[in-house]
């Protein structure tokens, strides 16, 4: 809780010196200055009941102020229900545990935060996990906290701890997923929240993106201790050729992740690093009017007796309108040893009987439709997803269908 309350503490006084807290009125300002905005001054906006629900975030707006130009405060609401029937049986959010839940729903992610920017070229963003119940208090840990100091599209330097966002499914924002949950070798391959250090850029030379970053890879609930945890290094390499090819969007990406001690853990409520040394991936992503199609190749190499693994995935989009859309998404994985695939937890590794939950060989299709009240700021989501695993030695085979839905908000 700490991080949240000094990133408080520190912004309200600097706004206390800036202005003090007025009426809602019609906001003219001497000398063509911009009128401050937001519930510490009392001038709210928005044109909808959505649009004003999150003006009531803004604590303040000025971007004629040198000192602080915004600081809102986020909350992010998700919750889903999902109901699978395999052939080794029925499993589900029900049968998760109660401090995940609330009755038969899981409660996904559960947060509040702050971002906001200063000094005109410095941006904040800070989250923090809630308890669903709060029968063990409100904070739980906060999964992100860093810095961003934007010198140019080309060049942002950011310190502090984040999400890793190797692949290109793990470069979307939870607040922004079109599907529940990512594909299962992406899943595998996730390295979580991470404290460490990183540029990126873009609009290089009519279109080149990069980025390179370097994250200990102790994952804590706060922030890691730095005693023998190894390091993280991630590098990207992308091209907009947007122009030269006549769609709406198109880039294609490149990322490579090393791992100096895969299968490190020091944590008792966070996984293990991830049991690959080198990752890859390779994407492509266009968009053309209501389509949208997105490829991606992810190849890892095992460590620590962990087979590597091998997948191909595409997201399929059509949008209907600007409410509706329609999503698909295809996967194929598989590695030349046996207990190379795992199970996804979410939710299918929650039947019975799947025994070690392993195979080396997986597909699975998922097919589903949103439907956007306001933007990703609150959506309806529902879906079918069929899976089927060929498992090892130990078990592990399995087929089965789950259905899904949820909401998500984030303001």
């Amino acid at each position: 809780m700490k991080p949240l309350l000094f990133s408080f503490s520190l912004i309200l006084a600097v706004l206390a010196s800036q202005h003090p807290l007025v009426a809602t009125g019609s906001g003219a300002q001497a000398d063509g200055e911009v009128a401050p905005s937001g519930l510490l001054v009392g001038r709210l906006s928005g044109e909808n009941l959505y649009q004003r629900a999150r003006s009531g975030l803004v604590l303040y707006e000025n971007s004629s102020n040198p000192w602080v130009q915004s600081v809102s405060l986020m909350a992010q609401l998700q919750v889903q229900y999902a109901y699978g029937s395999a052939d080794v049986g029925k499993f589900g959010t029900q049968y998760m545990p109660d401090d995940l839940t609330w009755g038969d729903v899981e409660v996904r992610r559960y947060r509040l935060g702050v971002r906001g920017r200063l000094f005109g070229d410095v941006s904040f963003f800070n989250l923090t996990d809630l308890e669903p119940h709060f029968s063990n208090g409100v904070y739980k840990r906060f999964p992100e906290a860093y810095v961003t100091w934007h010198q140019s599209p080309a060049f942002n330097l950011s310190v502090g701890k984040c999400e890793l966002k190797f692949s290109r499914e793990q470069e979307y924002a939870s607040s922004r997923l079109l599907v529940f949950e990512r594909t299962a070798v992406a899943n595998m391959l996730y390295g979580g929240e991470l404290t460490g250090i990183w540029i990126d850029g873009d609009e290089i030379a009519g279109g080149w993106q990069y980025y390179l970053g370097v994250y200990s890879n102790d994952r804590q609930d706060e922030w890691p201790k730095f005693e023998g945890a190894g390091a993280i290094f991630l590098s990207k390499i992308g091209y907009d050729y947007t122009p030269a090819s006549g769609f709406d969007r198109a880039i294609v990406k490149f990322q490579w992740l090393h791992n100096t001690r895969p299968g490190y853990s020091n944590s008792k409520t966070n996984p293990a690093s991830p049991l690959y040394s080198n990752a890859f991936s390779l994407s492509n992503e266009i968009q053309e009017g209501r389509l949208g199609l997105t490829a991606e190749i992810l190849l890892a190499d095992g460590a620590k007796g962990r087979p590597g693994v091998a997948a191909f995935s595409t997201m399929t989009t059509w949008a209907f309108n600007e409410k509706i859309e329609l999503i698909n998404v295809l996967e194929v994985a598989g590695s030349r040893k046996e207990n190379g695939v795992i199970l996804p937890a979410r939710y299918e590794a929650l039947a019975p009987d799947t025994g070690d939950r392993r195979g080396d060989s997986w597909f699975s299709g998922y097919v589903g439709v949103n439907y956007y009240l306001d933007g990703h700021h609150v959506k309806l989501m529902t879906g079918a997803k069929y899976s089927h695993l060929d498992g090892g030695t130990a078990g592990g085979d399995f087929s089965g269908w789950t259905w899904l839905a949820g909401l998500r908000m984030f303001f």
